[in-house]
Formats: C-alpha cells, sequence, structure tokens
C-alpha cells in the first residue's frame, strides 16, 4: 500500500473546480452594464409647460334642460360648501361623476398645455394657484376646479418677457 499511496499523492485528482464566484463575478458584470446602459440611454425630459388641477364633474343631458338644471344647481351646493370649509378632496371623491380622478380626490395629475377642454383649459393656465373656480361648462358636463400645481418652461418665460418687452417699448413710442 505504500506505493500506492506514494502514486495517488503525485497523480492529481481530477475534482470539478468550483466557478460560483467566476459565476456571480459575471452575473455583477452584465448587471453593472445594463444599470449604465439604462443609466446612459435616459433622454431628458423636455421642458415643457405643466399644470395640475383637480375637479369636480357633473355631467348632464345637454338635450334635456331640467337634468342641466340639476347639475348645475349639484355644483353650486358643493361649491358652497367647499367655500364653507369642507374639503374639496372628500367632496371629489363622493360627488364628482368623472370616475377616474374621483378617487383620487378629483386630482387629474399633471399635463401639458391644450390637453384638456378649451375651457377647462384655459381655466387652469391663468387662474391662481389653490383658487376655487367658479362652475365651468365643457362638453363633459359642469365642473369646479382648483389649480394645485403650474411649472412654466424656460422657453414660455423667455417668450413672455419678450412680449413684455415689446408692449413696455410700443408704450414709451407712443407717449413719446
Amino acid at each position: 500500500m505504500a506505493v500506492e499511496d506514494k502514486i495517488s499523492e503525485r497523480v492529481p485528482q481530477d475534482e470539478p473546480k468550483d466557478r460560483t464566484r467566476l459565476l456571480w463575478a459575471g452575473v455583477a458584470v452584465v448587471l453593472a452594464l445594463m444599470i449604465g446602459a439604462l443609466w446612459f440611454s435616459q433622454k431628458p425630459k423636455a421642458n415643457t409647460s405643466s399644470v395640475r388641477a383637480k375637479h369636480i364633474l357633473i355631467r348632464y343631458n345637454a338635450a334635456d334642460p331640467a337634468d342641466r338644471n340639476r347639475a348645475l344647481e349639484s355644483l353650486t351646493s358643493l361649491r358652497e360648501r367647499i367655500l364653507k370649509g369642507e374639503k374639496f378632496d372628500a367632496l371629489a371623491r363622493e360627488y364628482s361623476e368623472d370616475t377616474m380622478s374621483a378617487r383620487r380626490g378629483g386630482d387629474l395629475g399633471w399635463a401639458a398645455r391644450g390637453t384638456y377642454d378649451p375651457a377647462f383649459d384655459a381655466y387652469c393656465w391663468t387662474a391662481d394657484v389653490g383658487k376655487l373656480s367658479d362652475i365651468i361648462s365643457t362638453q363633459h358636463g359642469f365642473h369646479l376646479i382648483v389649480v394645485t400645481g403650474r411649472t412654466i418652461s424656460d422657453a414660455e418665460k423667455f417668450e413672455s418677457d419678450l412680449d413684455q418687452r415689446t408692449r413696455e417699448k410700443q408704450k414709451q413710442g407712443k407717449s413719446q
């Protein structure tokens, strides 16, 4: 047996190599490459103007004057309740007929200029943030609207400033 022990010590046995570390290193490299690709492939968001609003919608049948009056009276009552201090969000959840936004207290999220009906959109872009609207009529029904946020793009700010400067120059030219 002594001879066999000496032979087995000299001949390396074929043991399977543990390649787990190599495998995990490969996974880590692939993961790092994927994260890097996602990071660098993201394009910056366009600098656009957007508005955030919440509303209560009461629909009515345009062909039925009685239904229109019912909707108008209902929204008038809701407006008075809000002005007396009731929470807009709670009333929107309970009474708004816009099922998607009603669940969120009437919140419509952020939207670009021109997204909404013209009368609705005009209010959103001209009203003070946080102010409750009068009743606004659109093709969808009657709305109460509160603008909760507004961002103006740099290009639009520049254009507005340029228009204001032009008007000031025109006024100076007329006064002289």
